[in-house]
């Protein structure tokens, strides 16, 4: 058997198709059974998205920051609500919130809300990556980056779900080239895609509905960021292997789930202090809320 890159990279690969009894009438013959499970093993289903009402989502992100022996130093977690099927094709932010512990296991507190967030508006298109998409934010703030990172990582799952749905097969392997390439970050820096690919690694149950699981996985992507914090100037350069799954409906096409893992090393310059290298790795994951 074939071993593929998701493997030799230690991610948990959900074998072969499970479908549910529940998906199944109880009434079907074998051969429509055997039918309907051949037609998985195919393709995904020609569905469009649908949305008749509107759909909420909370994305959690904690960010670990240790040295590159794995140790650790402190943790932040980021928080907000995402709600998206608006008819005029905006999604909206709500109730951000970034907390602090310098505790590994310690619980978070509720954190400090991001008032600037609070019923932050747009159309989810390749123009938020621009430094106008922004400008309502407010100058210098230390969360800048993290809180930016939530509406980036939402379109990075969107684009996951539905971009490359006609082209995923099961257990094959795709490398969407159209993907690749830097990525400016709102005039901070650039984030550079290497060769991201795709895998539709099975069909499962979640929210009761039929989903299907794409899982991507992209290694050795360049960055370089550029920030400034209480008036101090810091200088970001590392590279980022990143990985997780998506999980959406065969229903309506939603996304019921997606989870992101992500590991960055960069060499931090800050004027008058020793270059540090440092290792921030992350944790993310979207829950639906309805």
């Amino acid at each position: 058997m074939k071993t593929t890159v998701f493997e030799e990279a230690g991610m948990a690969v959900i074998a072969g198709l499970t479908l549910a009894i529940s998906f199944l009438p109880l009434t079907c013959a074998n051969g429509q059974v055997t039918t309907m499970i051949d037609q998985y093993l195919k393709g995904l289903p020609d569905i469009e998205l649908t949305e008749k009402y509107l759909q909420k989502y909370l994305m959690t992100v904690v960010y670990y920051n240790k040295d590159i022996y794995g140790n650790f130093f402190d943790k932040v977690q980021v928080s907000g609500e995402y709600t998206r099927g608006f008819t005029d094709g905006t999604v909206k932010w709500n109730n951000v919130r970034i907390a602090h512990s310098k505790e590994l296991d310690g619980l978070f507190p509720e954190g400090e809300k991001q008032e600037y967030m609070e019923d932050f508006t747009y159309k989810p298109s390749e123009d938020m990556v621009n430094q106008s998409a922004f400008e309502s934010f407010p100058a210098n703030n230390p969360n800048d980056f993290n809180v930016k990172n939530l509406v980036w990582d939402m379109l990075g799952f969107e684009a996951f779900a539905w971009a490359y749905w006609d082209s995923l097969k099961l257990n094959c392997e795709y490398a969407p080239k159209n993907i690749n390439g830097k990525v400016d970050l709102a005039g901070a820096g650039y984030f550079e895609n290497r060769n991201i690919k795709l895998l539709l690694s099975g069909i499962t149950k979640m929210n009761g509905e039929p989903c299907a699981v794409i899982q991507y996985l992209a290694m050795d992507n360049p960055l370089q960021i550029s920030t400034e914090i209480n008036g101090m100037k810091i200088d970001l350069k590392g590279r980022s292997h990143y990985w997780g799954s998506v999980t959406v409906s065969l229903e309506d096409k939603q996304i019921e789930q997606a989870i992101l893992y992500e590991d960055v090393v960069m060499k931090m310059n800050i004027p008058g202090v020793q270059t540090e290298i440092a290792d921030a790795t992350r944790e993310l994951k979207v829950d639906k809320l309805n």
